[in-house]
């Protein structure tokens, strides 16, 4: 059984969902990399992506390097990264953007991350739908 799992979010292929389940493993990782690139590959347009980490557990050691490596990758139909995570890492990551954006305000010093952290599916799914309909308009 796969501990990782990488579907399109919608009919519309508009989204690419990624579910952790513990313990998941690097060779796991690695292979949702490498299917979630599959995916962008088969359209012509921009995918955002739905990681849902709520039940993923502890990464495994060097989770920091090799995060940041797939966080890196510049695909041209790469969108949005969303984090569907428990409520209180949700509520932490925001308020330390929103405390170090204030903090380091007018310098290069701390850029905001350009993703994004939900505490549920639906609410993942607006956000995304909010924000596509604002740059339509």
């Amino acid at each position: 059984m796969m501990t990782i799992n990488v579907t399109w979010d919608n009919p519309d292929k508009r989204a690419v969902m990624i579910v952790f389940d513990r313990p998941w493993t690097w060779r796991e990782f690695d292979a949702a990399a490498e299917e979630m690139l599959k995916l962008f590959d088969s359209v012509s347009y921009k995918v955002d992506v739905i990681f849902d980490i709520r039940h993923a557990g502890f990464p495994p050691p060097d989770a920091l390097n090799r995060f940041r490596k797939v966080a890196n990758i510049q695909h041209p139909n790469g969108g949005k990264l969303i984090y569907i995570a428990p409520a209180t890492l949700a509520n932490f990551m925001s308020s330390m953007a929103k405390v170090l954006s204030i903090t380091y305000m007018g310098s290069n010093a701390f850029k905001k991350p350009k993703f994004i952290f939900t505490k549920s599916l639906e609410e993942a799914r607006t956000h995304l739908s909010s924000t596509s309909v604002k740059q339509a308009g």
